[in-house]
C-alpha cells in the first residue's frame, strides 16, 4: 500500500497530498482491501476459528477505509470545494453498501456465532468478552437474521439515508454561507461592539465592499442581533437565520420529510416501534419514551422560572418604549436588561480572553486536574490551512496523542464547533485528533479576543478530546461511550472557566496584562443566571421535537404541514410571539445531517451528569489533582469497559442528582418546581 494521500499511515499525515483527483483511487483501494479482508474471515474453517481471525480481524478489517474516509469527509468539513464535495457525493453510495453489506452479511455473522460457541470463547478475558458481546449485538439489532428481501431494503434505506444527509449538511452550510448583511452607514453599526465592527469591516474588505459585512456564522450573528440599535438591520439578519435552507435551491424540507420516512421504515423492518427505540436501546435512555421523559420531566422543572423570566423581559421592555417583543428583538432587550440588573455586559469580557492566552491557560487547568502535558508540537502541522497548528498531549510521560486546533472562520469550513479523533492510539503510536470551529477571529490590530461563549466553545471540545484520549481499552472498539454520556466530559469542563481562580490562569486583558478586576468578576458571577431558564428551555425544545419526531413520525408526515405541527408540538417550550418563528427544523444538522437523530436529549441528560459531578469538584477543589485523577480512572478512562451507570456511580458513590443542574442553572428570586 502506498503511504501516499488519504492511505497515509504517518501520524500526523500530510494533507497538501490528500487532493480531490485522489480521492476516489484511494477510497476504492481501501475499499478492495477492507472487502478482501471480510471474504478472509469468512474463508476460516468453523474448527479453526478464534478470537484473532474473527472478532478482532472483524474489528480491523476496514482500517483502511474508516481512516481515509475520515480524513476525506474532514478535510471537505474545513476546506470545502465543488471538486471535493463532489468526491464526496460520488464514493459515498459504495461506502454506505460496504457498511450495510459487513453488518448484514449471514456468513460473517455465522462466523462470529460459531465462535461465540466454541470453548475458546469461554476463556476470554473481560475486554474481549465484551467486545464479543458487542459485535453480536451490532449483528442482530442491524438485521443480520433478516430474510434476503428485507435486508435488500436495508441496503437501500442505508444507502438513502447515507445521501440525504450529506445534502441536507451541504445545503445549510451552502444557505448559511450565501447570506451576508452589508451596512455601509455608520448608523447601522451603531451598539455594535467594537470588535465586531472591526471584523465586519475585514470581512467587507475581503469582499470589495466599503462599510462593513454581518454573516450568519456565529462570532459575527450574535453580537449584531444582541447590540445592533437598528431594529429593521435586526429583524433583516434574524429573518435570514431563521430561514437557512427553508427555501429556494437549498431548501431542506423536502429531504428531512423523506429521512424522518426512512427512518421510521428502518426501525420497523428491526422491528423496533420506532427511531427512537431503535436509537437508543444501548444508551443510557435505553427507550424513547424514557428519553422525553425525561425531557419533560427538566421541563415541568424550569417551566415556572421560564415563565417569570419572560415575563420580566416584557415588562423591561415596555420601559424602554417597546410595546410587544419581536422575536429579532428578544437579545437585544435581555442585553439592555442585564446591564440594567447588574450592571454587567458580557462584551467587556471580551479584551480579557486573547486567543493565545486562554489556550495557554486552558492547557495549565488540564495539567493541575488531570495530569496533562499539552505542547506545541515540534512536528510541522502540514495542515489544511495556514492558520492550523499541532500540539502534542502527554501523561504521566508519554506521549499519548496529538491534535490540531482549528478556530478561524472561512467560508470554505462548516458552521459550529467540534471535536474529531482522526486516528486512534495503537500500539506505540499515539492519537491524533482535532478541535475545530469559528470562534472570533484577529482584527487589522488585535489578536482574536473572545467573548465567554468562545472560551466554553473552546473548553466544551477540549473537554471531548481529552476523553478520547485518555480512553485506553486495549480493544479500539471499546474506546466509545453510549452518546447520552459523552457529553459528560466536555459539559464539565465549562464549569472551570466561571471560577475566578481558574479564570486568572486563562485570562488576562490583552493589552496590560491585568487580570479581570474583582469588581467585574462579581458582576460577571451575579449575572451568570440571568434568564438560564431560557436557554434551558430552548436546548430542551429541541430535545423535545427530536424525540418527538423519531417517536411518532406519522403525526408529522401525514399532518399535511409538518412545520406548523412541530411548532404546535412544542409550544409549551416557546415564547408566543404575534408573528410565526419557525422551528429549526431546516437547519437541525445534528438530527439531520449528523450522528444526533433522537438523541439530541443527551445535551441535557448529559448536563445533569456533569452538574451534578461537579459538586464534587467544588467540594474537594477545582484545581485538586487527587479529585481529578479519580475523575480520570473512573469516568475518562473506562470507555465501555464499564457501563456508563456504573462509572458515574464509581464516581460520585450514588446515582445522579437533578438538583445540582436547577441550582447551577436559576437565578436564586425565581419560582421553580424542583421536587425529585
Amino acid at each position: 500500500m502506498e503511504n501516499k494521500g488519504f492511505l497515509q499511515t504517518t501520524v500526523p499525515p500530510d494533507w497538501s497530498q490528500m487532493t480531490a483527483d485522489r480521492a476516489r483511487d484511494d477510497i476504492n483501494y481501501a475499499l478492495r482491501v477492507s472487502r478482501a479482508n471480510i471474504e478472509a474471515i469468512k474463508a476460516v474453517a468453523d474448527e479453526d476459528l478464534t478470537f484473532d481471525n474473527s472478532v478482532r480481524a472483524l474489528e480491523h478489517a476496514d482500517d483502511i477505509l474508516d481512516s481515509a474516509w475520515l480524513y476525506l469527509n474532514h478535510l471537505e468539513s474545513v476546506m470545502t470545494s465543488p471538486e471535493l464535495r463532489r468526491a464526496v457525493n460520488d464514493l459515498l453510495p459504495e461506502v454506505s453498501r460496504f457498511s450495510s453489506s459487513v453488518i448484514l452479511d449471514e456468513v460473517l455473522y455465522a462466523k462470529i456465532s460459531a465462535f461465540a460457541a466454541s470453548k475458546a470463547a469461554e476463556n476470554l478475558d473481560g475486554e474481549e468478552r465484551i467486545l464479543l458481546r458487542e459485535t453480536l449485538r451490532d449483528f442482530e439489532e442491524e438485521g443480520a437474521n433478516l430474510p434476503p428481501e428485507k435486508k435488500k431494503r436495508l441496503f437501500e434505506i442505508n444507502e438513502a439515508l447515507g445521501r440525504l444527509g450529506q445534502k441536507f449538511s451541504e445545503n445549510e452550510l451552502d444557505s448559511t454561507k450565501s447570506f451576508y448583511l452589508h451596512v455601509e452607514d455608520e448608523d447601522g453599526i451603531s451598539g455594535v461592539p467594537s470588535t465586531a465592527v472591526e471584523i465586519a469591516e475585514k470581512a467587507a474588505m475581503d469582499r470589495g465592499l466599503k462599510g462593513w459585512v454581518f454573516t450568519l456564522d456565529y462570532p459575527s450573528y450574535s453580537p449584531f442581533i444582541s447590540y445592533a440599535q437598528s431594529d429593521i438591520l435586526r429583524k433583516k439578519i434574524w429573518s435570514a437565520a431563521v430561514a437557512v435552507a427553508s427555501e429556494g435551491k437549498f431548501d431542506n424540507r423536502p429531504i428531512l420529510a423523506e429521512m424522518l420516512a426512512l427512518r421510521e421504515e428502518k426501525a420497523k423492518i428491526l422491528s423496533f416501534e420506532n427511531y427512537a427505540d431503535y436509537t437508543l436501546s444501548r444508551r443510557m435512555a435505553r427507550s424513547g419514551q424514557r428519553a422525553l421523559s425525561f425531557v419533560e420531566d427538566l421541563r415541568a422543572k424550569f417551566a415556572p422560572a421560564f415563565e417569570e423570566e419572560w415575563r420580566r423581559l416584557q415588562e423591561f421592555a415596555k420601559k424602554c418604549g417597546c410595546g410587544e417583543i419581536m422575536p429579532w428583538q428578544t437579545a437585544y432587550y435581555a442585553e439592555k436588561m442585564r446591564k440594567s440588573l447588574y450592571d454587567f455586559d458580557p462584551e467587556c469580557l471580551r479584551d480579557y480572553f486573547p486567543f493565545n492566552k486562554v489556550l495557554e491557560g486552558l492547557f495549565r487547568i488540564a495539567k493541575a486536574v488531570f495530569g496533562l502535558e499539552i505542547c506545541k508540537s515540534e512536528l510541522p502541522p502540514r495542515a489544511w490551512h495556514a492558520s492550523v497548528e499541532l500540539y502534542d498531549v502527554r501523561r504521566n510521560g508519554k506521549l499519548i496523542g496529538r491534535f490540531y486546533t482549528d478556530f478561524v472562520p472561512r467560508r470554505q469550513k462548516r458552521s459550529g464547533a467540534w471535536m474529531n479523533l482522526l486516528k486512534p492510539a495503537c500500539g506505540d503510536e499515539p492519537a491524533l485528533g482535532v478541535i475545530a470551529g469559528n470562534l472570533t477571529e484577529p482584527s487589522s490590530y488585535k489578536p482574536a479576543l473572545l467573548s465567554f461563549g468562545d472560551v466554553s466553545t473552546l473548553f466544551h471540545e477540549f473537554g471531548h478530546l481529552a476523553h478520547f484520549m485518555l480512553m485506553d481499552a486495549r480493544e479500539p472498539a471499546l474506546r466509545d461511550v453510549a452518546w447520552d454520556f459523552v457529553e459528560l466530559p466536555s459539559q464539565i469542563m465549562e464549569n472551570w472557566c466561571a471560577d475566578k481562580q481558574c479564570l486568572d490562569m486563562i485570562a488576562s486583558h490583552w493589552r496590560t496584562g491585568e487580570k479581570i478586576p474583582d469588581s467585574l468578576f462579581e458582576k460577571f458571577e451575579r449575572a451568570q443566571k440571568f434568564e438560564g431558564a431560557m436557554a434551558c428551555m430552548r436546548q430542551l425544545s429541541f430535545a423535545k421535537l427530536d424525540l418527538l419526531l423519531h417517536i411518532y413520525p406519522r403525526r408529522f408526515l401525514d399532518s399535511g404541514d409538518l412545520e406548523k405541527t412541530a411548532r404546535e408540538a412544542i409550544e409549551d417550550c416557546l415564547h408566543k410571539f404575534s408573528v410565526p418563528v419557525p422551528t429549526i427544523l431546516p437547519r437541525f444538522s445534528h438530527i439531520f445531517g449528523g450522528g444526533y437523530a433522537a438523541a439530541y436529549y443527551s445535551y441535557k441528560w448529559a448536563e445533569v451528569l456533569d452538574a451534578d459531578a461537579f459538586t464534587r469538584f467544588k467540594k474537594e477543589g477545582l484545581l485538586n489533582g487527587k479529585t481529578g485523577a479519580d475523575y480520570v480512572e473512573k469516568i475518562l478512562r473506562v470507555g465501555k469497559r464499564v457501563d456508563p451507570e456504573k462509572a458515574f456511580e464509581n464516581f460520585m458513590g450514588r446515582p445522579p442528582d437533578s438538583k445540582a443542574l436547577v441550582e447551577r442553572t436559576l437565578e436564586p428570586d425565581l419560582p421553580r418546581r424542583d421536587k425529585q
